[in-house]
């Protein structure tokens, strides 16, 4: 045995102690001996044998003799993993860790150390047991373990662990959707802390039905709290699992707010598409009648005062007209606004200049005005932005009416309307139109740009203005946004893109010459409503010969037999449409086909609006203006005026 100096008198050991330390030694295990006597508190090394001193890795004249360290063996460092186990009773402490060598190996150890008293010393008998198996596969377990913590922590969606309704293990994705910073806040939390309150009754009885291994037929639909007292939607699956020996449950929560947000645009954007499609077919049945109502309206109205009977009586059944022309008229408006929401072709764009647009929107603006309030105009000199200048007036016209409308009454010197232009960066041009009217209600907010929502008291708006206007300038590529405050005002943002091609001069042509009184031209009038058809050639009958045909097929038997300067033709028709006949007259008579107008009630189908958008023909939208379709067919007279030919 190794030994240093005589006392605690380990020389005279029983021989079973040396073949106990023998056997130690055949099985890998170091042992070393150190005392401490009552008068001096502390430890010095007295034993270690052949093994001891070769996992400590220092020569036994250096280290017998020393003061034992609390981690520090001769020049051996020991790393305790853990703080000593004192389960065993006082006299027995453990510890598992690494030591250090001189060599800087480092050597996995378990450390026993038995504390006895021996004569009037303590004696400190120590076992080293070398744990390089045991230590890899603990070492291996706990990177596996830290592994999976680092996979969990790292998943999007939330991880709890639950045992008795109790959170023991918690991922970072969910102590996020909490509110907290550290997965430990949320450590022995109930299901009270996380759920709201409205729903932890379904949750529990889900639970409840998991751990009886039943499984549930989708994951559940719920709300996390957070600190702050929000909530957030999210999907739960729910399953049954052991934590430390013990039933846990298993809850993956994935967020689901940004679905919810996308599922609810995308579900307005196919109500605004069906809303748009049902609009653009209703805009088109009204029309049709509309149209021969108005013409026949007008037409009464010219021709009354032909009677000649008394002249009270005439002005009588003139107003009445009168007043059904104007409600006509209105019906005729909304048709029109209708159409505009649910139109689909791409209008024509180009550079605008904004200042001159807006100018003319706040001219008519203020006519409306009157001594309510006042217009004030902020107009920075922008560059110009890619639009079409009337759509544009028309929604700067809109927004400055619904302003004027919000106005109180009771204070017209504190009511105001401000109309700010600016650039914002490279590619944007903002305007702003604020007021200081009555605002609108947070409630409302969400949707003044939803169609036929509307806060105005019934039969004072149709809910159409604002939708038409984000509709135009989203087409635009722009963008319309709102803010209000109840009693204080609202403020209309629109941005537009800056116009960035580069346009040739404009040249302008001379406007055709003046209609020849006497001149009658051949018109044909092609629409399947048999009304309008007989209302539109009761109107042009007066100046020019006209022929009708209910159908397009009827349409092309009249070119086959004869000449017209005119055709006046429906867009949409069943069986054969406006488009084809354009496109059958154009192989049978080419060059005919630039004589035709065509008719519009409103509904454009995808085919129609690619069709008029690369053809140059006129065209009039139904309901008809009795003057301004007249003047239409008498500047085609004028045009074929010089061209004679017939159709062969």
């Amino acid at each position: 045995m190794v030994v240093s100096g005589s006392p605690p008198n380990i020389d005279a050991a029983p021989a079973w102690a040396e073949a106990l330390v023998a056997a130690a030694g055949n099985a890998g295990i170091g042992v070393a001996v150190s005392t401490k006597s009552r008068r001096v508190d502390t430890q010095h090394w007295v034993f270690a044998s052949p093994v001891a001193i070769d996992l400590i890795g220092t020569p036994a004249g250096e280290l017998l003799g020393r003061p034992v360290e609390p981690s520090f063996i001769g020049n051996a460092y020991f790393s305790p993993e853990a703080p000593a186990d004192h389960h065993s009773g006082p006299h027995v402490s453990r510890v598992k860790g690494e030591l250090i060598r001189r060599d800087a190996r480092r050597i996995p150890i378990h450390w026993i150390t038995v504390e006895s008293q021996f004569n009037e010393e303590s004696l400190f008998v120590h076992w080293l047991i070398r744990t390089d198996r045991q230590y890899r596969a603990e070492r291996a377990l706990m990177d596996s373990e830290l592994r999976f913590r680092r996979l969990i922590d790292a998943a999007p969606d939330g991880v709890l662990v639950l045992v008795n309704g109790q959170v023991v293990y918690a991922n970072q994705a969910i102590t996020r959707l909490h509110g907290c910073s550290h997965s430990r806040q949320l450590s022995q939390l109930d299901l009270s802390h996380l759920i709201v309150p409205n729903e932890l009754g379904v949750v529990t009885a889900a639970i409840e039905a998991v751990k009886r291994g039943d499984e549930l037929a989708a994951p559940l639909e719920l709300r996390i709290s957070h600190r702050s007292g929000r909530s957030f939607p999210v999907e739960a699956l729910l399953v049954r699992t052991e934590w430390d020996s013990e039933q846990a449950i298993l809850l993956i929560a994935r967020d689901v707010s940004g679905r919810r947000q996308i599922q609810s645009q995308s579900i307005k954007t196919d109500r605004l598409a069906a809303v748009g499609t049902l609009a653009a077919g209703v805009a088109h049945e009204i029309n049709n009648p509309l149209a021969y109502v108005l013409l026949n309206l007008q037409y009464l109205i010219r021709e009354i005062p032909k009677l000649g009977t008394s002249d009270d009586r005439i002005g009588q059944l003139l107003e009445r007209l009168r007043e059904a022309r104007h409600g006509a008229e209105r019906v005729s408006a909304i048709v029109r606004d209708l159409r505009t929401f649910s139109r689909t072709d791409e209008e024509s764009v180009g550079a605008v200049e904004l200042r001159r647009v807006l100018q003319s929107a706040i001219k008519v603006a203020r006519s409306q005005l009157m001594d309510r309030g006042q217009i004030m105009e902020i107009l920075d000199d922008v560059p110009a932005v890619r639009g079409n200048a009337s759509r544009l007036e028309q929604v700067f016209l809109n927004l400055l009416i619904n302003a004027i409308q919000a106005l109180s009454g009771a204070d017209p010197a504190a009511n105001s309307i401000k109309i700010r232009v600016s650039r914002s960066g490279d590619h944007t041009v903002v305007v702003e139109i604020s007021d200081t009217g009555i605002g609108i209600a947070p409630e409302h907010l969400d949707r003044v740009f939803d169609p036929f929502f509307t806060t105005k008291p019934v039969g004072l708006g149709t809910g159409l203005g604002l939708p038409i206007c984000h509709s135009i300038i989203t087409k635009m590529g722009g963008a319309i946004s709102v803010s209000s405050e109840v009693g204080r005002g609202s403020t209309f943002q629109i941005r537009l893109p800056i116009d960035r091609e580069v346009h040739a001069p404009v040249i302008r042509t001379p406007p055709p010459p003046p209609a020849r009184g006497s001149e009658r031209a051949r018109v044909l009038v092609v629409d399947d409503e048999l009304t309008v058809v007989s209302m539109l050639s009761r109107i042009l009958t007066e100046e020019h010969i006209v022929e009708v045909a209910t159908s397009a097929e009827t349409a092309l038997e009249l070119l086959d037999r004869g000449d017209f300067d005119v055709v006046l033709c429906d867009l949409l028709m069943p069986n054969m449409s406006g488009v084809d006949l354009y496109e059958e007259i154009s192989q049978r008579y080419p060059g005919f086909q630039e004589r035709i107008v065509f008719m519009t009630g409103g509904a454009f189908t995808q085919r129609a609006a690619q069709f008029l958008s690369r053809v140059n023909n006129p065209r009039i939208e139904k309901p008809f203006d009795m003057k301004s379709l007249r003047r239409l067919v008498r500047e085609m007279a004028i045009q074929r005026h010089s061209k004679q030919g017939r159709p062969s």
